[in-house]
């Protein structure tokens, strides 16, 4: 695997050209963390790069088994990547298929790197489109991009620059084996969702979704929630939604509206069933471990590993995160990823999903 790690502007660039400039390199994929200077000098050094680039911003990046607030990952590609870029990601318009090569299996494409601005608005209904052109013909990961500000400003890279509001898939050649796990458990529900839009829902089970919600963590958390400091406490209780084969896909409650609503990270549809779950670091560690496991069968051969983790199991483990970290890293495979804000995946049962806080681990045969 061709990757490097740098952490200040001049650097990034002579390690994108660097990497860029190996016989074997096609392609770029560029992780970055936030920086408050990064779009004067980025947006421009895209546009004029001449080899194929993809990724952006995200809270923070995995290097070799370490996460890291700044700087950016560099990754070579043994294939041209074929990408795809969408704009107006909370348009009103949300029919995406259009815009998609339906063709990409055919012309040999296996894998796509998805990554999507996670404050637009119609995040699931492209992911939606995704399946809709290509079920499971491709296999999918990525994330949401986007820093823990929670504004929505430019975000992904492509070689148009830095845009916001958006989508870029990258399809490859090299194929790419998924494991995906979060290792949080029931604690209360199911409440069922009868009042929602998109990522606020309103009501459960007829009731304000918050006071619901309040009264189910109330009797597991070691302080009261409130709304004032509500992530504090509601970072370790997520909703699942159920479903009927595979794990419950997590959403991730963030704060509360005026009105006695929560706001989460990905839609929570009406008529859903939804529990509360909890998790203790054992559980979540083990899920990371277990998507490892999944992605990369013992005796398959493995150049590389991506590792796209939610930026929340960081903010629950605290300093127990470098133990999820270690239990993915593998000693002499290379590893590179991003912490992003939410999770886009193939979970091994049919589904293409926008997760959070969950791990979803890659293994490439080839990068």
């Amino acid at each position: 695997m061709n990757y490097r790690y740098a952490d200040t502007p001049e650097s990034i660039r002579v390690a994108v050209h660097e990497v860029a400039s190996r016989d074997s390199v096609e392609g770029i994929l560029l992780c970055a963390a936030p920086d408050d200077g990064l779009d004067e000098w980025l947006d421009p050094f895209l546009r004029e790069l001449d080899v194929s680039v993809f990724g952006g911003v995200f809270p923070e990046v995995i290097h070799d088994g370490e996460n890291k607030a700044s700087g950016a990952v560099i990754c070579g590609l043994s294939s041209e990547p074929h990408v795809t870029t969408i704009r107006g990601l909370s348009g009103a318009d949300p029919d995406y298929t259009s815009a998609l090569d339906a063709d990409l299996p055919l012309d040999g494409y296996e894998t796509a790197f998805v990554f999507v601005d996670a404050y637009a608005t119609n995040i699931e209904e492209f992911i939606e489109s995704l399946f809709r052109t290509y079920s499971v013909e491709l296999n999918f990961i990525g994330g949401g991009a986007g820093t823990l500000e929670a504004e929505q400003r430019p975000c992904l890279f492509t070689n148009e620059g830095i845009i916001g509001d958006g989508a870029v898939m990258a399809a490859v050649e090299s194929p790419v084996t998924l494991g995906v796990e979060h290792g949080w458990r029931e604690i209360a529900g199911p409440f069922r969702v009868t009042d929602s839009d998109g990522g606020t829902l309103h009501s459960l089970d007829g009731q304000p979704a918050f006071s619901v919600y309040k009264s189910a963590v109330d009797e597991h958390a070691e302080s009261e929630l409130t709304a004032d400091d509500f992530f504090e406490t509601a970072k370790a209780y997520p909703f699942g939604i159920a479903r009927m084969d595979g794990e419950q896909i997590v959403r991730d409650p963030f704060g509360v509206t005026e009105e006695g609503g929560l706001d989460c990270f990905g839609a929570v549809p009406e008529g859903e069933f939804v529990h509360v779950l909890e998790g203790e670091p054992e559980s979540l560690i083990g899920a990371a471990r277990r998507a490892k496991t999944e992605a990369w069968e013992s005796d398959a051969p493995v150049e590389g590993l991506f590792f796209f983790d939610c930026i929340s199991r960081v903010l629950y483990l605290e300093d127990k995160f470098e133990r999820e970290l270690s239990a993915v890293k593998t000693d002499n495979t290379p590893m590179i990823g991003a912490l992003t804000i939410g999770e886009i995946a193939n979970d091994g049962y049919g589904h293409l999903d926008y997760y959070n806080k969950t791990a979803v681990v890659g293994a490439a045969e080839e990068v």
